[in-house]
């Protein structure tokens, strides 16, 4: 298993709405347009997509709610965010 650093430091509460809010909504149209895909193929929709997609509307929520006070208390926001990447064998993909 690899750890990746993706986001290190202390940004303006607006620098940072915008970094975290755009890579919840990037993910958010991954899962979109891969829902899209199955529902055009097998006429069904994606429930792993579609879970995703609402779990990461209520991450945009909270998100932003933490922002905005933040923001409203003129605070820096300190992020720490690292991904583990691990290859696995095909068979135990979702």
């Amino acid at each position: 298993m690899e750890q990746v650093k993706l986001i290190e430091g202390k940004f303006a509460s607006v620098e940072a709405k915008e970094l975290l809010l755009n890579i919840i909504g990037s993910k958010i149209q991954f899962h979109t347009t891969k829902n899209f895909s199955t529902e055009i193929c097998t006429g069904e929709p994606n429930e792993n997509s579609l879970a995703k997609i609402g779990a990461l509307r209520e991450s945009r929520l909270k998100v932003i709610k933490l922002l905005e006070e933040a923001q409203a208390d003129d605070l820096l926001v300190e992020i720490h965010s690292s991904i583990s990447i691990s290859c696995i064998p095909k068979e135990e993909l979702d």
